[in-house]
Order: C-alpha cells, then sequence, then structure tokens
C-alpha cells in the first residue's frame, strides 16, 4: 500500500473510534460507580452516603421547590456509555434534586428517559399512589435528558395487482 493509503485508512479507523463518547463527561463517568443497587441504599444509608453514582431512569414526576427542582423517576440500569440499558424495574423509584438551576417540569415531563450523575444524600419517606415508599434521595452532579424517538410510519403496498407491472409512477 502506498502511504496516501495508509493514511486513508488510519484516519476513518481514528474518526470511526472517536464517534462513541459518553453521555456525560468522562470523568464523571470514571469516578462514579455505575448502576447503584437502590436495595443496599435503602437498607445501609449511611455506608453509601457521599458517594457518586450514575444511574438513569424515566421521569414520573418534575416538581420545582425552593431547594431547587426535584425529579421522581423510575430507575433503569445504563451502559458504559451512560445509555439506558435495561429493562426498569416498577418498585425502584428514586428522587434527584438538582440544585444548579431549574428543570422545567415541561420539558422534563413523564415517560422522558435520563442518565443522572449524582451523589446519594438521604432516604426520604414519601408516598408512592396510596403507599408508604422510602426513595433514596441523590444531589445531581449532571444530568442529560434524551430525545424524544421519533414515531415511525410504515407502510405496506396493496395486495392486488397493479397496473403498472413494469414500473411504478412518480406521483
Amino acid at each position: 500500500m502506498r502511504m496516501a493509503e495508509w493514511c486513508f485508512v488510519l484516519l476513518t479507523g481514528f474518526f470511526l473510534c472517536s464517534c462513541v463518547t459518553p453521555v456525560l463527561q468522562r470523568s464523571v463517568m470514571e469516578r462514579g460507580e455505575r448502576n447503584p443497587d437502590l436495595a443496599e441504599l435503602l437498607a445501609n444509608p449511611s455506608r453509601h452516603m457521599g458517594q457518586l453514582f450514575v444511574f438513569g431512569g424515566i421521569i414520573a414526576s418534575t416538581k420545582v421547590t425552593r431547594d431547587g427542582s426535584l425529579l421522581e423517576a423510575v430507575y433503569v440500569p445504563v451502559d458504559q456509555y451512560g445509555d439506558l440499558a435495561g429493562t426498569p424495574t416498577p418498585s425502584r423509584r428514586f428522587l434527584a434534586l438538582y440544585r444548579e438551576g431549574v428543570l422545567d417540569p415541561v420539558i422534563y415531563s413523564p415517560g422522558r428517559r435520563v442518565t443522572l450523575a449524582g451523589t446519594f444524600m438521604e432516604t426520604r419517606p414519601g408516598k408512592l399512589g396510596e403507599m408508604e415508599y422510602t426513595f433514596p434521595v441523590f444531589q445531581v452532579t449532571e444530568v442529560y435528558l434524551w430525545p424524544k424517538e421519533p414515531k415511525v410510519y410504515y407502510y405496506v403496498s396493496p395486495p392486488y395487482y397493479s397496473p403498472y407491472p413494469w414500473y411504478r409512477p412518480w406521483y
């Protein structure tokens, strides 16, 4: 191979490898422990106090409070890039407090997917519908709101014979 071909192959490989980047800052992804066990956090909160975690969720509600924006979400595990990689478990909810600004409840609406990096603060009693529930509370360091997935419409061609046997009309 000539030198130009080698350069082309190396540059193409470099650009293809650099396309995959985490959704949160790389330093946060490396420092934080991915996918905390919420049952363990609820059982031993003092052992995990102040620890940084990276995890995901599906938003159940967003409230703007005096302390900041409070997200209630259903826990979903993430992969090494921060993408939601598992299925949500109904009995695993958490609260995430964002103090660095306002998370608008219209934008951070129920059903949207988020990836969070947050420090475990405490457990807080609350209600899940009519049931008493203890929520783990995280102070959010960084948040990524996933874009809405577009609707895909499928077109099925009709099963009957077409009057144009060799080509389709352009209209």
